[in-house]
């Protein structure tokens, strides 16, 4: 007799909580009735629980910084593609 076994594709699906959800739920900062949620989502979903373990490496303390482009990479940039619109508030 020919059992028959059911997969499930491996992936993050529309009924996931997004991964900043995870990392709220991982740091403890989520309502009570979200974390009710995700508790019963990670009973069911393999790829948010091995999700949640690899969000332990996200540090949100840290500021990202952006580098300031070379200029002559800007340069280059802005003769391909025009000249940069300036959206930052003047002081």
């Amino acid at each position: 007799m020919k059992t028959s076994i059911r997969t499930f594709a491996f992936r993050k699906t529309a009924a996931c909580p997004a991964s900043a959800t995870l990392l709220s739920f991982r740091t403890k900062t989520l309502t009570s009735e979200a974390v009710a949620l995700v508790t019963d989502h990670l009973e069911v979903c393999d790829f948010c629980c091995a999700e949640l373990p690899l969000l332990a490496h996200q540090d949100t303390e840290i500021a990202m910084v952006v580098p300031e482009i070379p200029i002559s990479l800007r340069i280059l940039a802005e003769s391909i593609l025009g000249p940069r619109i300036n959206t930052e508030k003047a002081d």
